[in-house]
Order: C-alpha cells, then sequence, then structure tokens
C-alpha cells in the first residue's frame, strides 16, 4: 500500500484538469459531475477516471441517470476554480493519509457560507488499483446532523423571529437547513430534530405529504411557485394557508428552496374579528343565494344552525325573494341606508328589522354582506 501510494504521491498534478477541453465535434460530449443532486463519486486513480451518481430530480432534465463516469480532467470541468482546487485536495489527502474531509466545496465567494461538506476514504482493490470514495457528510465524528444546516439560517432567523410565519429552507440536495418556530407550530412537529438537517423526502411522515411535494417540485423545476392549498399534516389533519416557494442559487452549484406560508387571512384571525362583532352579520354568495358563513351574533339572535343554510339559499330561510331583491340592489347602488325587511328567524317567529347591504366583489362571485342595525 504504501509503495502504491507512493506511486500515487505526486498525483495531484495527475488527477489536475486541463486549462481547456477542447470541444469533440466527432462524438457526444462527456458528462460532468455537478454538486447539486450528487450522491458519491468514485475517483479511479490509476485509470484517471471518475465515476458519480446524481439525482435525477436535481437535474435539468428531471431525468434519473445511471452511474456516470468521464476522464478526470472532463469530469470536473463544470466546477469553479476553487471547488476544483478543493476537490482535487481532499481526493490526494484521501490517498496519503486514508481519509480526508470534511472539505466544503459550493460556497462561492463569500466564505462565510458553509457549502456542502465531502468526505474522503481510500479503497483498494484486490488488483492494487487504488479508489477514493467521496460523498456528502458532516464527519465521522459529527453526531448532529443539524451541523448541516448552518449558513442562511441565523439571517432568516433574524428576519421571522417576531414572525409566526411557516418558513423552512432546503438546500438544492435536499437537506433542511432551517426551520422557524411558525413551521414547528403549524405543522405540529414534534421534535425539531426530527426534520433539521434531514432530507426533505425522507420525513413526510413527520410533515406530511404536501410541504415536501411542493419544496421537492421547485427544486426539481428551479421555479417559484405560490399559491393558496390545504396541507395536509402527517396526523391526518390539515389547515389552509397562503404560501410560495422561492429558489434560489448562490455560486453557481450551490443554492436551493425557501418555503414560506401564512395563514390566509394573514397575521390577524379575521374569523375570531367577525365573531367578536355584536352586530348580526351573514354573508350571501350572490349566485348560489346560499349563506356562506354568519357570525355568532347572528347565529343566536336569528336561531340559525348550520344546516339551515348549507343546502338552502337564503330565500328559502331568512328572507322572502323581494327583501332579498331589495337588499342586493342597495348593495349595487352603494346605498348605506339600512334596509327595512321582515327576517323570517328559524323560531318561527318574524320581525321586522334594518339591515345594511354592502357587496364584496372579488375574482369570484360577489359576496352580499348583511349587517343588522338597531
Amino acid at each position: 500500500m504504501n509503495q502504491q501510494a507512493a506511486q500515487v504521491k505526486g498525483g495531484h498534478k495527475d488527477l489536475e484538469p486541463a486549462e481547456g477541453v477542447e470541444e469533440r465535434e466527432d462524438k457526444e460530449e462527456a458528462p460532468a459531475l455537478h454538486l447539486a443532486g450528487l450522491q458519491f463519486f468514485f475517483a479511479d486513480i490509476n485509470n484517471k477516471m471518475v465515476m458519480w451518481h446524481e439525482h435525477g430530480s436535481q437535474s435539468f432534465e428531471n431525468s434519473v441517470p445511471s452511474l456516470l463516469s468521464a476522464p478526470t480532467a472532463e469530469a470536473f470541468r463544470l466546477l469553479s476554480v476553487e471547488d476544483r482546487k478543493t476537490v482535487l485536495h481532499l481526493i490526494q489527502g484521501a490517498i496519503q493519509k486514508g481519509k480526508a474531509g470534511p472539505y466544503s466545496v459550493g460556497r462561492g465567494v463569500d466564505q462565510r457560507i458553509p457549502g456542502v461538506p465531502l468526505m474522503a476514504f481510500r479503497y483498494e482493490l484486490a488488483d492494487g488499483r487504488l479508489l477514493v470514495v467521496c460523498y456528502p457528510s458532516a464527519g465521522e465524528a459529527d453526531n448532529s446532523r443539524g451541523t448541516i444546516a448552518l449558513g442562511l439560517a441565523p439571517i432568516l432567523q433574524h428576519f421571522v423571529a417576531n414572525s409566526n410565519r411557516s418558513v423552512m429552507l432546503v438546500d438544492n440536495f435536499g437537506y433542511v437547513r432551517f426551520v422557524s418556530e411558525g413551521l414547528i407550530n403549524s405543522f405540529q412537529v414534534d421534535d425539531i430534530r426530527l426534520i433539521l438537517g434531514r432530507n426533505i423526502a425522507h420525513i413526510q411522515s413527520r410533515i406530511g405529504r404536501s410541504l415536501s411535494t411542493i419544496i421537492l417540485e421547485t427544486l426539481a423545476r428551479r421555479a417559484n411557485a405560490s399559491g393558496r392549498g390545504r396541507f395536509l399534516l402527517a396526523n391526518g389533519e390539515t389547515f389552509e394557508a397562503v404560501y410560495n416557494t422561492m429558489f434560489f442559487s448562490i455560486a453557481g452549484s450551490f443554492g436551493g428552496a425557501m418555503f414560506s406560508a401564512g395563514d390566509v387571512s394573514g397575521d390577524v384571525d379575521y374569523a375570531q374579528v367577525f365573531n367578536m362583532c355584536s352586530a348580526p352579520m351573514i354573508i350571501v354568495n350572490t349566485e348560489s343565494k346560499r349563506i356562506m358563513t354568519a357570525n355568532k351574533s347572528a347565529m343566536k339572535i336569528y336561531h340559525l344552525k348550520r344546516d339551515d343554510f348549507e343546502d338552502r339559499p337564503i330565500t328559502e330561510t331568512l328572507l322572502h325573494p323581494k327583501s332579498y331583491a331589495t337588499l342586493l340592489a342597495a348593495a349595487n347602488e352603494g346605498n348605506q341606508v339600512p334596509q327595512s325587511v321582515v327576517v323570517n328567524s328559524q323560531n318561527g317567529q318574524s320581525k321586522k328589522k334594518r339591515l345594511k347591504a354592502t357587496l364584496v366583489r372579488g375574482d369570484k362571485a360577489p359576496k352580499l354582506v348583511l349587517e343588522a342595525r338597531t
């Protein structure tokens, strides 16, 4: 082994990629190693070849490649100069000492941002050939997976310290680097250590399928996404939120996705405010004429039950069709004067009440807000 290691001691020069690789017109260009999605790579020292495997979901083509291989010079041609030197230094260290690392790659110009840590180990084949095996790892002595979740975490922590928004940062390897307290609470995570520093694809049982799917799609497509939807939690419950995911890239080969979500109504619970109003208020869908919701005061005064308005229009429960038409016309005209109409409470009593009608227009059917005035 010592003789073999001595033979390749000057191998750093042999492994050094050429300054420029000429384009070959007669055959297809050899594959090149990417840090994004890299699972592992082998450096065949004697044959000056590199074999590696990348996640298909992390490639631009979104395809699942088999084990790739190329001459050393061509395999590392897309890495930055600093990353190339670091990887070759890592390989050389493993050749000489049996193991080396972790060395950080993909950091770019700003060295304060930790990159992806790589470890390397020397392995001798039966025929005497040497292989160096490299893969992402925080180190043998480091049992804290949270070590991977450094870098941008302090910055994000500063911005979300006083917010209840759900924020998660995942690097382009799929590892969770940062999780906010808001996300821990919203997604009912028992222990942050069970998700921090772990791969997003492997923690669906902790955070639910919805969040994992959204982040993986953002990483695969390299595109931002936003919307409003219901998130399925690990315990089977759901909650509605407005979310956006942003794909970002730092120093070319290092990046990831940031997920941010908040309550549909923002930081204020407007449903609670709605129920706190002492005046009876009802919201009606003008297309179906069905009551969408009513605050606690309206439910009590009009003796309403949920079943009373879920399947029937308001013209069959509280209001006569002519009374409803009067209120709708006043709302369309912007008339702020309360209209005197007969309201048929569900306890069998009918009384004249003054209702102020306001129309709220949106993307879908306008909503008619009916507020009782004394």
